[in-house]
């Protein structure tokens, strides 16, 4: 009986110092700015250790990479895409430099397929079909203006039948370059 007559509740009691109040609808649970900022760096840390292996892939480099620009509603480049400014800064797109580049990334597919391939039909039959890129996008097309090239009379269009086939056969020796860089030699040993 002593006991019960002692025991005050804790409505009565005077609050600690070190208690505080956490509201049930805050998120945060009463932590302060720099615990709710350890708080996001603990779990970002925990969560990217899952992935690093994945980072430790080196990322390649664009020459054009996108990137949006932060930008207010009052500042002049704010909805860059309804104005003129845009359209008159834009460089005009080029349609053979892209295929060119397009054609590039298939070549380099087509060599590292051949380096991973170890039996030799199945090299060669990418082999062929790396040559077969190369007539249809610029043998071909350079035997063509060729043919024009003979027939032709005027010395204009003669220098730009010229110009073009010089084009085309730099872009057979970058692919060239691509395919011996990516592709080893059928002479290494496996």
């Amino acid at each position: 009986m002593i006991y019960k007559e002692s025991f005050f509740p804790d409505e009565h009691l005077p609050t600690r110092p070190g208690l505080k109040v956490i509201h049930i609808n805050d998120p945060d649970y009463g932590l302060t700015e720099d615990e709710i900022q350890d708080r996001y760096e603990f779990i970002r840390c925990y969560i990217m250790k899952a992935f690093k292996v994945l980072m430790m892939i080196p990322k390649p480099d664009y020459k054009d990479d996108f990137f949006v620009a932060d930008l207010n509603v009052t500042q002049q480049g704010y909805s860059a895409y309804n104005t003129h400014d845009f359209q008159n800064l834009r460089r005009p797109f080029n349609k053979f430099n892209y295929a060119m580049k397009k054609i590039l990334e298939r070549v380099k597919d087509l060599a590292t397929m051949h380096s991973c391939i170890s039996h030799a039909d199945d090299r060669q039959e990418v082999y062929e079909r790396f040559i077969a890129l190369l007539h249809r996008e610029f043998i071909d097309p350079v035997e063509g203006l060729a043919r024009q090239l003979h027939s032709e009379d005027s010395a204009a269009k003669i220098s730009q039948i010229k110009r073009k086939i010089s084009r085309l056969r730099q872009e057979i020796f970058k692919c060239i370059t691509v395919w011996e860089r990516y592709a080893p030699p059928d002479s290494w040993d496996r």
